[in-house]
């Protein structure tokens, strides 16, 4: 197969060139590259065997497991699509996904694809595999779609983004330029595979430059020091929730954090306090800002810069232009806030069948407008200072209120809601919704919540629920969410 830019041809070259070399550790098992490439080429034989045909879509549970990395590679290897999947969603939600992608087949553990697949081939992880080694397939075309990656909608249902092979491979350029990555380096990945900072991120450049990547099961601190230990891991994709837990742990100052060089910190910089106590541990951070919608990160800070300044997302990629710009489009000057845009070859080809959401983004000149309010420094620096629109973020986890409230809207009790971000000590926001009750029912903020759990993926589940009487609107019938903020900041 030819080993050109296609997404997951890295791991093809590795394995030609460094099949030897460590590429995956996950528990008490390990991969060599050339291990890993083999079982990819099997996987891609089992899913051929199963019907599923390049440009076909195949949705892949995100779970932080070895079966779902191999089943990513061998969809984009094959041509085929790959749609990454939080694990989190709930089945209203997967079926949101099948509904905007009508794919081919479904990817995941025993009991994922019930009731949602009716009419997909459902495979469970052996399924998706085949002992029987596989032929040579025809690589991708660059510009064809690998990933569709779906982000939450600020009109209240989730978008699909459409990523190419050459929007990945730019990613890994200006990924590979802008961070200290070595070839000895051991990368630990403790989020969800389907997170685009995985995807398109920190993982994929440890395999370009033929280092080791240690999969955890799961977040929780201490197994991330008990793997940072037992692996010696140098580097580290985190979020703000992770680093702030990880800085509070009894073992922080212990000896079995010794061999980490750096974090990079995703969805949003590391809170000052946080970023202070891991430098004085010898820990670098690498504030980054990125999209779905940009395949990952377009900003790196210096590690040498976070002390000096700790909120900065640092300046963009060698292939990505950055513009501070008002409503009207003029840009702006050094230190004064707008909206962020953003134009380079790793900015995505648009919104999966929707020309017109996508022509509301990526202008006539291709700047994508991201609704991100920012600032540059006179050294090009780039500090995010709020959204344009509503969206938070909880635990790196990008939540849209306008989604949000589609979904609480299916319980009967609520007639009306509106949903905010609020500050968060561990989380970094969560939301806090303001209910209006539907005539003739009874509804408690806490059955609400617990609802609320059942029915969607947890980072989108408000952590407060206030019952009011109206909702605060304007002469056009908006809701005023500054009121609804000012007064869940007063409460």
């Amino acid at each position: 197969m030819s080993t050109g830019a296609w997404f997951g041809a890295h791991l093809c070259r590795s394995a030609i060139e460094a099949g030897s070399r460590t590429a995956l550790l996950y528990a008490d098992d390990s991969w060599t590259y050339a291990e890993l490439d083999l079982a990819i080429r099997r996987a891609v034989h089992g899913l051929t065997a199963r019907g599923v045909r390049k440009g076909d879509r195949v949705v892949v549970q995100g779970v932080a497991r070895p079966e779902a990395i191999i089943s990513t590679f061998a969809v984009t290897r094959m041509g085929a699509i790959l749609v990454p999947v939080h694990p989190h969603l709930t089945v209203a939600e997967l079926a949101v996904v099948v509904e905007e992608t009508a794919p081919r087949a479904a990817i995941g553990d025993p009991s994922f694809g019930d009731p949602w697949s009716a009419g997909i081939a459902h495979l469970k992880w052996d399924q998706a595999c085949s002992d029987i080694d596989e032929s040579d397939v025809d690589a991708p075309a660059g510009s064809a779609t690998a990933i569709i990656a779906f982000t939450s909608g600020s009109s209240g249902r989730p978008k699909g983004v459409a990523l190419t092979h050459d929007n990945l491979h730019w990613s890994m350029v200006n990924g590979l330029a802008s961070l200290p990555v070595r070839d000895d380096d051991v990368t630990l990945v403790a989020t969800p595979l389907a997170h685009v900072a995985i995807l398109g991120g920190l993982p994929q450049y440890t395999w370009n430059r033929r280092g080791t990547v240690v999969l955890a099961p799961r977040f929780t601190a201490d197994l991330f020091i008990d793997l940072v230990r037992d692996h010696r891991v140098t580097t580290a994709f985190t979020v703000p929730t992770m680093l702030s837990l990880l800085a509070r742990h009894p073992r922080f100052d212990t000896p079995d954090l010794d061999s980490l060089r750096w974090v990079l910190a995703g969805g949003a910089p590391a809170v000052s306090a946080t970023t202070t106590r891991l430098l004085d541990r010898g820990i670098g951070v690498v504030n980054s800002y990125g999209l779905t919608e940009s395949s990952a990160g377009v900003t790196y800070a210096d590690p040498g810069d976070v002390a000096n300044a700790p909120m900065s997302a640092g300046r963009p990629v060698p292939h990505v232009e950055l513009r501070i710009a008002d409503d009207e489009g003029t840009e702006q000057a050094v230190g004064q806030p707008g909206e962020v845009l953003m134009r380079g070859y790793s900015v995505m080809s648009g919104y999966l069948d929707d020309p017109a959401e996508t022509a509301r983004t990526i202008d006539a000149e291709r700047w994508l407008h991201t609704g991100d309010l920012g600032t540059l420094d006179e050294r090009g620096y780039l500090r995010i200072v709020g959204r344009k629109k509503d969206m938070f973020i909880v635990g790196g986890f990008n939540a849209y209120p306008a989604e949000i409230e589609n979904l609480l809207l299916a319980h009967p009790a609520v007639g009306r809601v509106a949903v905010v971000g609020i500050p968060d000590e561990r989380l970094g926001e969560v939301g806090m919704a303001f209910v209006v009750v539907a005539p003739g029912a009874q509804l408690r903020p806490d059955e609400l919540i617990e609802w609320a759990r059942a029915s969607m993926a947890n980072y989108k589940v408000p952590r407060r629920v206030e019952i009011v009487d109206d909702l605060p609107v304007n002469a056009a019938g908006k809701v005023e969410k500054e009121v609804l903020r000012a007064r869940a900041a007063g409460t």
